[in-house]
């Protein structure tokens, strides 16, 4: 029955994340698709850069309450009462409830990034993972946040600073709560960060990569 469960999450979770809200706004407010523009990325950053604060503002905003719309959903599906009778005795019931978000957060997650509802061509994940990691620990939230301002601010490297978050996600999951079975969960998190950034990647090294003060180009 657990099994049933899940997997209803996880389907609720990738429709949730397939609103990509990027695709949305642009579609709704400027009659055109952000994704035929820029880097073809339906993110904050695309949007920041071809229409401005405001609609890059609601679509981060958009792309992070979906993914707590989702774990809470998730919640509601699977109690707690259900959490401590099928993990009790385990290694994962200490955490379980970390878990369930995680595996909500997930899915939501890959429909941001290959989203049914538009062609599976969405963003990159960025903020609905951010989403996701305020739900679980707003103290760690809080941290990557605050590294990413900065990496941000001294390089203007959108990409850089979303990369930065996902190398460190891991590292202070550990520190926090020294469990193994987290650890790895969000070793996968930031590996489908990393894989989703790959182009980036190749443009920093290369040092080709757009600044966040450019407009209207090829972004993070």
């Amino acid at each position: 029955m657990i099994v049933v469960k899940f997997i209803i999450v996880a389907v609720i979770s990738y429709l949730l994340g397939s609103l990509n809200f990027g695709v949305i706004l642009s579609c709704k407010l400027a009659k055109e698709d952000v994704r035929s523009h820029g880097s073809g990325n339906a993110g904050s950053t695309n949007m920041l850069r071809n229409y401005g604060k405001g609609m890059a503002a609601f679509t981060m905003a958009g792309d992070m309450l979906k993914v707590i719309v989702a774990i809470f959903i998730a919640f509601l599906i699977i109690p707690d009462a259900d959490l401590e009778k099928e993990f009790i005795n385990t290694a994962f019931a200490e955490n379980s409830r970390i878990i369930v978000k995680c595996f909500s957060g997930f899915f939501c997650v890959l429909g941001h990034i290959f989203p049914c509802f538009f062609n599976f061509k969405g963003g990159k994940g960025v903020a609905t993972s951010g989403g996701m990691v305020f739900m679980i620990d707003w103290r760690i939230a809080l941290i990557l946040l605050a590294m990413f301002i900065v990496v941000v601010a001294i390089t203007k490297y959108v990409s850089l600073g979303s990369l930065i978050m996902a190398f460190f996600y891991p590292v202070f999951i550990f520190a926090f709560y020294q469990d193994v079975v987290l650890t790895l969960i969000a070793v996968v998190f930031a590996v489908v960060v990393f894989v989703a950034h790959r182009s980036n990647i190749v443009k920093l090294i290369n040092h080709s990569e757009s600044k966040i003060t450019d407009k209207k180009k090829k972004d993070s």
